[in-house]
């Protein structure tokens, strides 16, 4: 029982809470409310433990270095080609990766900023958890 208890309070410990408001994740994060929160695995990503896979929800720093976060999904990795939302067909380099948001309608992701340095990823999200509507009215 106390080796439970520890490790969940070491969980708690290493992990970043990260306050999301937007559409570009919906329905994933923010389906119901504008606002979420998002428990982050930064610890995985510090060590080098962290092996990004197509699908993970990350955050990781914005490319206009403007020192902000965003939470999109990884879509292709180094090696891999995909198809961006004008046709064309990119290619991903070496250390880098290639992120969307799941409502491609109102998502600014690398359709618009191309592909992003994996050392740029903040953490793995690992949990989502939608807070009440009337926190909507704070931001």
């Amino acid at each position: 029982m106390l080796w439970k208890l520890t490790c969940c309070a070491a969980g708690l410990v290493l992990t970043q809470c990260f306050l999301v408001r937007g559409k570009s994740m919906q329905p994933t994060i923010n389906s119901s409310t504008n606002y979420s929160l998002l428990l982050l695995n930064r610890p995985a990503v510090w060590f080098g433990l962290y092996e990004p896979c197509v699908s993970d929800v990350v955050a990781f720093s914005k490319p206009d270095n403007s020192g902000r976060a965003v939470v999109k999904r990884i879509l292709a990795l180094e090696g891999d080609f995909i198809q961006t939302h004008s046709n064309d067909i990119a290619y991903i380099k070496r250390g880098h990766f290639w992120a969307e948001g799941d409502n491609a309608k109102a998502s600014l992701d690398s359709n618009d900023y191309g592909q992003v340095p994996l050392s740029d990823i903040i953490g793995k999200c690992y949990a989502v958890i939608p807070l009440p509507t009337f926190l909507s009215s704070l931001g």
